[in-house]
């Protein structure tokens, strides 16, 4: 094979987009996943190298099974998978429809498993890797974020068990890459989600009780929107998780990730006053920018 190959799901902006471009121009066979041909026109027009966009969708089995078999029809082999393809989402446990949480698990989890599953026999046969992207919200749950931190959770515990596996089973090896706030579409639908926290907990009847929920998100998405880092940041890691000689189980990206890697290795007591302090600032930047605009 002249090129590592690698297939990349949820590519289509962002952190996916980022490490398709990354490692195609480390002469990587780029599988760009995308869920519209356009998106995957647009990718694959904008940056050089060998980038395939391909399409699949990690909620339908017949849309994974056509990839793997696309690939392995290719001849190119597969090296690696990057798990990216994922949704956001929140609210507060208590006003949180079950479908929601539902809906989080099905791409962020089972979509991933799904993924991992299918394209297990190329990963062997070339002795591959795969890398998940994860979330420090998968070692720390944050108010509001109950979904997505434990769909996170979830994938941080499977790669802790698939590593372990692969680890009898020759040189395969699976990694998780854990960022803070990075800067992706995600920002430009900012309002429009705290829009629907909002409606979700007018509808529930719950604004009263969770009106400093609501001031912390405002104060997170004005942060984040200052600090966050750039996704090629992220992709720089999923390409070393791709090439060490020896690829870590789990890598932080970020500052604001190290920070609350940190927190989270403390006492249960001590980690709960720090976050609780942290969220605090949250709600008071959260307040001003609501009274401000008012």
């Amino acid at each position: 094979m002249a090129h590592r190959s690698v297939l990349i799901t949820g590519s289509s902006t962002g952190i996916g987009a980022a490490c398709a471009a990354r490692l195609a121009r480390a002469g990587w066979q780029v599988y760009a996943g995308v869920r519209r041909p356009e998106d995957g026109d647009r990718l694959a027009a904008r940056h050089a190298g060998a980038i395939e966009p391909v399409i699949v969708d990690v909620c339908d089995q017949a849309s994974i099974d056509a990839v793997i078999d696309h690939i392995a029809a290719a001849d190119t082999g597969l090296d690696a998978l990057v798990n990216n393809a994922g949704v956001s989402s929140g609210g507060a446990v208590e006003a949180l429809d079950i479908d929601a949480w539902r809906a989080a698990f099905e791409t962020n989890f089972f979509g991933l498993i799904a993924m991992t599953k299918a394209a297990f026999p190329l990963i062997d046969a070339a002795g591959g890797r795969f890398v998940h992207i994860g979330s420090i919200a998968g070692r720390v749950a944050a108010p509001g974020l109950a979904p997505y931190a434990a769909t996170k959770h979830a994938v941080s515990a499977l790669n802790w068990s698939l590593r372990a596996e692969l680890a009898h089973l020759g040189p395969m090896t699976s990694s998780v890459v854990e960022p803070g706030e990075v800067r992706t579409a995600i920002w430009a639908k900012a309002e429009q989600q705290l829009t629907d926290r909002q409606q979700e907990l007018d509808r529930a009847g719950l604004t009263e009780r969770y009106w400093w929920l609501l001031d912390l998100i405002r104060g997170f998405l004005d942060e984040a929107e200052e600090k966050a880092i750039e996704p090629d940041l992220v992709a720089k890691v999923v390409e070393r998780a791709l090439t060490a000689k020896r690829p870590k189980a789990r890598y932080l990206v970020g500052n604001d990730a190290k920070v609350q890697a940190a927190l989270a290795r403390l006492p249960d007591r001590a980690r709960e006053f720090g976050l609780t302090k942290a969220y605090g600032i949250y709600i008071q930047n959260g307040r001003k920018r609501r009274v401000g605009a008012a």
